[in-house]
């Protein structure tokens, strides 16, 4: 049990350390979900439009499309003057859209001609474009209508001009942003496993040798497994705690997250993120091996930072292959680290259900891969070199 003694000194000793304690307890658990999670919740309220929702629409000359105006009331939008200086007032933010009626656009509806509709919009302001895509839409099923009778009108069938009736089925439950916000979570939690042991990682071998804190450490009668299980020990905990306050970060955030934008077919509360956690909780070893093994590579604090730092892209890669690539989750991918804990983690979060295998090979793949780190770790800490 001699590594215990190692282990609560280094956690007391980063516990003093500020940068440590600002990426294990604040910047991995909170600061990032809110930054990615409120990016995220700000990018499917500016897509979604709501059609039900009563908006106001500036229009000039509304008196010469009755008809239009009645069409727009009907589709929850409330038509009032538009200002005097249009392209002012749109440009800069006090009024959203501008749409311009000429005086003949009766008599061009009556010519069955094309009537001509001016709609003024700041492509630069999101509101802007929002609001126009809104418009766009309704006017699109107002011309769609017009169409139609005029065809009628004529004796002809609208459907005539129908050559093809293309029905799209798609069998998937979530959606392509469904997709991208499931992956939301492993990267999360993957990230704030890294971000929590790093300086932890960094401190335990590399700082104590520039400190020269480490040669007495060794020379105490402790077999060098013991300090390797201790330091790494010590960078499970901060490991664990940040990702424990990830998980409470993201239920949190997800509470105000509007689900009804996805029909409610994501899920984030309670049971799921405990399930998600667990699922990921074979990477707590992993990565708290392999934060270990590369700092104990290194020589010296800045090279520790910059290997480690290199060292991010891993988590960060299968979030990036997955967006592009479909990568399905079979026994073949299960024993990879990080690659099943992404494919786990996305299943958890969309509901679906996950083999009994995936879950074993996963983290049989993940514990093998850590032993294998622990025993490079111990090799490399029996070294002399350890101490140059």
């Amino acid at each position: 049990m001699s590594f215990l003694v190692v282990m609560v000194k280094e956690i007391v000793d980063n516990l003093r350390d500020r940068q440590t304690l600002f990426y294990a307890l604040l910047f991995g658990p909170v600061l990032l979900p809110l930054i990615l999670g409120g990016s995220l919740v700000a990018s499917f309220k500016q897509l979604s439009i709501d059609f039900d929702e009563v908006s106001t629409l500036s229009v000039v000359n509304a008196s010469s499309a009755p008809n239009l105006v009645d069409f727009l009331y009907s589709n929850n939008i409330d038509v009032v003057d538009a200002p005097d200086d249009i392209d002012q007032s749109v440009r800069y933010g006090d009024t959203l859209v501008v749409l311009e009626i000429p005086e003949d656009f009766s008599e061009a509806l009556r010519n069955a001609s094309p009537a001509p509709l001016t709609l003024h919009v700041n492509s630069a302001d999101k509101k802007s474009s929002k609001a126009s895509r809104r418009v766009r839409t309704i006017l699109n099923v107002y011309e769609q209508t017009i169409n139609s009778l005029r065809l009628q009108h004529r004796g002809i069938d609208p459907a005539t001009f129908n050559a093809l009736q293309v029905i799209e089925n798609d069998v998937s439950s979530e959606g392509a942003n469904g997709q991208l916000l499931a992956s939301i979570l492993p990267f999360l939690f993957i990230m704030s496993m890294v971000m929590g042991g790093y300086y932890l990682a960094i401190d335990t071998t590399a700082g104590e040798r520039e400190r020269q804190s480490l040669e007495p450490l060794l020379s105490l009668p402790l077999s060098r497994a013991a300090i390797v299980f201790g330091k790494y020990g010590a960078t499970l905990a901060f490991v664990t705690l940040s990702s424990l306050l990830t998980a409470i970060s993201v239920y949190t955030l997800f509470r105000v997250f509007p689900i009804e934008l996805l029909n409610g077919q994501i899920r984030f509360d309670g049971a799921t993120v405990t399930r998600a956690f667990l699922l990921a909780s074979p990477l707590l070893f992993f990565i708290s091996a392999l934060l270990i093994t590369v700092s104990a590579i290194t020589r010296s604090t800045k090279e520790a930072q910059t290997y480690l730092g290199l060292m991010m892209i891993i988590p960060m890669a299968p979030f990036f292959v997955l967006q592009f690539l479909t990568v399905r989750s079979t026994s073949a991918t299960m024993p990879y680290p990080m690659l099943s804990q992404y494919q786990l983690l996305e299943s958890a979060v969309l509901g679906n259900k996950i083999p009994w295998h995936h879950i074993a090979l996963s983290a049989t793949g993940t514990l093998l891969g850590t032993a294998l780190l622990l025993a490079l770790a111990s090799w490399l800490y029996r070294r002399e070199r350890i101490l140059s």
